[in-house]
């Protein structure tokens, strides 16, 4: 495709996004007055609330997620640590693979996203898992961007920032809260207002394909160990 049937593509997608999308992703398109948390997505019926925030010296803004989920704090662990299939349900993403296994706490996997009418990104993610104790009665999943432990595949571009906490606590009831803080910067020159939209749709999107993963048998009655530990 050459430049000016490209500049047209991507002009034709933009324009197609912003005219689909909601009210909450119009208004995110605006500058925000101040530096506070702010709901974009909020669904009663799903126990799911995405907000966003922007931060000093920064041009994408952070985002957060509070979620009541029914599910087991195992079966959730297990999701997350089953890296092979984050694809099937984490937004966007082509593919998802184990590097290496550090500990039963600490992991790097590998994950390529799709990245319309631009080069797809990727991310290499070491992650680090602070088991459910006595102490603190939750586990929490540290994921971090390590941009230098594999080369970048040619024709992709490398996230710059990819930081995400999420922290799983057991209910009295059988449920997990799910509470997820994270930044992520997919670099490559993409306009702020664009990678700003796609981090608004991406929380609440991802949300819903783990909603579909933990009611899969496979996860709620899990009959092998974890690949990873998630509870002393």
């Amino acid at each position: 495709m050459n430049i000016q049937k490209y500049s047209v593509a991507l002009l034709l997608a933009c324009s197609f996004n912003v005219c689909h999308a909601d009210k909450e992703d119009i208004q995110g398109l605006q500058p925000a007055v101040d530096h506070d948390w702010y709901i974009v997505k909020k669904d009663d019926t799903r126990h799911i609330t995405t907000y966003a925030k922007n931060e000093d010296g920064k041009s994408i803004r952070s985002f957060k997620i509070e979620a009541r989920i029914d599910a087991s704090l195992a079966t959730l662990a297990g999701v997350h640590f089953d890296v092979a299939n984050i694809k099937k349900w984490y937004w966007e993403t082509l593919e998802s693979k184990l590097i290496s296994k550090v500990s039963d706490t600490e992991y790097i996997y590998y994950m390529k996203f799709n990245t319309p009418l631009a080069p797809d990104r990727d991310v290499v993610i070491r992650a680090t898992i602070e088991p459910f104790q006595d102490s603190h009665k939750y586990m929490m999943l540290r994921l971090r961007g390590e941009p230098s432990i594999m080369p970048v595949p040619d024709g992709v571009t490398r996230l710059t920032a990819f930081d995400i906490d999420i922290k799983l606590t057991p209910l009295v009831n059988g449920e997990t809260q799910m509470d997820v803080q994270g930044y992520i910067d997919p670099s490559g020159g993409l306009p702020a207002w664009t990678v700003n939209m796609f981090q608004r749709q991406a929380p609440y999107a991802t949300m819903l394909g783990l909603y579909r993963m933990v009611q899969k048998p496979e996860y709620a009655r899990m009959k092998t160990p974890l690949a990873f530990r998630y509870s002393q």
